[in-house]
């Protein structure tokens, strides 16, 4: 990651001016272009010692010594390298220079040093378009959604048109809960910017969670998605010569940007861990920055890493084709940091779509999606996928807990004398229709409360608040949670009798943690992959009644759960074995349908292949 960040912030071509060199006879433009030559090169050990010589006859030189924190940083000496760039400050205290800082520093995952920097880059000049747009961004990774957004309202003031600052107040917007004010944001942004993929993946992301939107539509959108952005490149992939022997050991690639503590890798690691050896050899494809016990963990069940996070889409598909892999796994779909235009390369002969999107990708280029019955039911959701669905027996994923979860806590209703309802989701999926239906619940139940996690910043907190007070819903009936720290959002699970999900985008990860500390889930089906999450793991679970058909079902189901307490200590003290023991957490089955599935894919290539011969 420093090294793409290096590569932008330091350009190795000669500038239009020389360097200020005031006092250092011999280091004169011959020289400067010599030293970028050799910076292009990637001779940095050379670069160093150049910049050191020059900078011990004449230390106050800032351009030079921003071109040695560049070789610092490229050579991976990054707190000396920073300590280049603040000394470059203090003799050149402008806006690029503190800009660049606050990169390097939000490169290392110090986001509050790099806030403070892009802060002192728009003081030092407060017309710094791209220094806003940088500082709403890093607020937002901090969860600061309020100072995030006034960031971006400022540069839309500076430049109302500006693609890249409605992009990111979208993203803003969107965490806040405001899905509808997102989404005319992010088409603002791409009627002025069409060509942006990752903005264009934004707004499909968004769709998914909207009840206002008709299901063939976002399909569609995805349709428009892969034609703007990857047809060309799935007509110029090249073909592949992979052996096509049916039963041979199989060479398997897993592509995601988080191979790390995260919801895809409690998904992930029982399957990596359980792969038949025999029959798989796996590859991680990890655009991962900073590596942690997770990614050392996924690694140590025998797969192969390759860091792939400062490869571009080209150089990793060339990556994966030389590592001659028969089956490439995409573990994101069109969330944040995906790699659909790798994909869109064609880089491995079977493509497939996996855990961490649920939706179809649009691209012809990747030829299944893994499901199961319950998420798509056969003849209901086909209509809405470019890729053939592939469904594995019971459930298509497996979920894992963290290691050091908390005991189950007694219910809380039993101690405070009232039923207390709790969502785990992130605020964007709280829609309108959520919240009018878990307002009918709060007045059927009387004396009850809700507790509403994750909701950063006082606008959220406001939306949230003003749609239930729409449905006559008092303030004093919710408790609004922001997000918490790991061991805090554990915590929080014990503070709540009975978990709601939401609607039209279930819970995944919610939805198993909410389970394994005790807490029933109700859920409301629908007619889409991701409005059905919860009836494969209800019903996985042997909960299927909690799972309802109409908004009223809903209503009445969530009613009958707070009213049979001697049913809701019973769910308390033996869901968690009820989850262990069932396919929600059984990874090794899941391994064993996964590498079946896998197989059939393959014959299928295989057979293809030897006949087009």
């Amino acid at each position: 990651m420093l090294g793409s960040l290096v590569k932008r912030l330091f350009a190795s071509r000669a500038p239009d001016k020389p360097l200020d060199v005031t006092g250092v006879a011999s280091v004169d433009e011959r020289w400067l272009e010599e030293t970028l030559r050799l910076r292009q090169q990637g001779a940095n050990n050379a670069v160093v010692t150049r910049c050191k010589a020059a900078l011990a006859r004449a230390p106050h030189q800032s351009q030079v010594i921003n071109l040695l924190a560049a070789a610092l940083l490229a050579q991976g000496k990054t707190q000396e390298g920073i300590g280049q760039l603040r000394r470059a400050i203090e003799l050149a205290p402008g806006a690029n220079a503190h800009a660049q800082l606050g990169s390097v520093l939000a490169a290392t995952g110090d986001f509050d040093a790099a806030v403070a920097s892009y802060r002192a880059a728009v003081d030092a000049d407060p017309k710094f378009v791209e220094g806003w747009n940088t500082l709403g961004s890093l607020h937002k990774v901090l969860a600061n959604y309020d100072e995030a957004e006034s960031c971006c309202e400022t540069g839309l003031r500076l430049q109302p048109g500006n693609a890249q600052l409605k992009h990111t107040l979208a993203t803003v917007l969107f965490e806040q809960a405001r899905l509808d004010a997102a989404i005319t944001t992010i088409r603002e942004s791409l009627a002025t910017e069409p060509a942006n993929p990752v903005a264009h993946s934004a707004l499909l992301r968004m769709l998914c969670y909207s009840d206002r939107h008709d299901p063939a539509q976002v399909f569609h959108e995805h349709q428009a998605w892969a034609a703007r952005h990857a047809q060309a490149l799935e007509a110029a992939a090249l073909p592949h010569d992979n052996n096509p022997d049916p039963a041979r050991r199989l060479r398997v690639g897993f592509v995601s940007p988080y191979l790390q503590k995260h919801a895809v890798t409690f998904f992930l690691e029982s399957v990596i861990e359980h792969h038949d050896r025999s029959q798989l050899d796996i590859f991680l494809y990890a655009d991962v920055a900073r590596p942690d016990d997770y990614s050392a963990r996924l690694q140590s069940h025998g797969a192969h890493w390759r860091k792939s996070v400062d490869l571009d889409d080209a150089g990793l598909a060339k990556m994966i084709r030389e590592d001659e892999i028969d089956i490439l796994v995409d573990l994101s779909g069109h969330t944040n940091n995906n790699r659909l235009l790798a994909f869109a390369r064609k880089p491995a002969p079977v493509q497939v779509s996996w855990l961490g999107f649920p939706s179809t990708t649009g691209l012809p280029a990747i030829d299944y999606r893994i499901t199961d019955q319950y998420c798509d039911p056969p003849g209901m959701t086909e209509h809405l996928n470019t890729e053939k669905l592939a469904r594995l027996p019971g459930i298509y994923m497996a979920w894992r807990a963290p290691e050091g979860m908390p005991a189950v806590t007694p219910l809380p209703s039993l101690t405070n004398g009232h039923i207390t309802f709790g969502t785990f989701h992130s605020a964007f999926k709280i829609t309108p229709t959520v919240a009018a239906l878990w307002a009918r619940i709060l007045e059927r139940v009387p004396q009850s409360r809700l507790h509403v996690l994750a909701v950063s910043g006082a606008s959220a907190e406001r939306h949230i608040r003003e749609l239930f007070a729409a449905a006559g819903i008092g303030a004093d009936r919710l408790k609004i949670l922001p997000r918490l720290a790991f061991d805090d959002y554990l915590a929080a699970y014990g503070n709540v009798d009975i978990a709601l999900d939401t609607f039209p985008y279930h819970g995944a990860t919610t939805t198993c943690f909410s389970l394994w500390m005790g807490l029933p889930v109700v859920a409301l089906a629908g007619t889409t992959h991701a409005s059905r999450a919860d009836v494969s793991m209800l019903t996985n679970v042997g909960l299927p009644q909690l799972v309802a058909q109409t908004g009223d079902d809903y209503v009445d189901i969530a009613v009958a759960l707070a009213q049979d307490a001697v049913r809701l200590a019973d769910l308390r003290t033996n869901l968690r074995g009820m989850m262990q023991r069932s396919p929600n957490a059984d990874g090794r089955t899941c391994a064993r349908n996964l590498e079946q599935a896998f197989r059939e894919m393959w014959v299928t290539w295989c057979e293809k292949s030897v006949a087009a011969r």
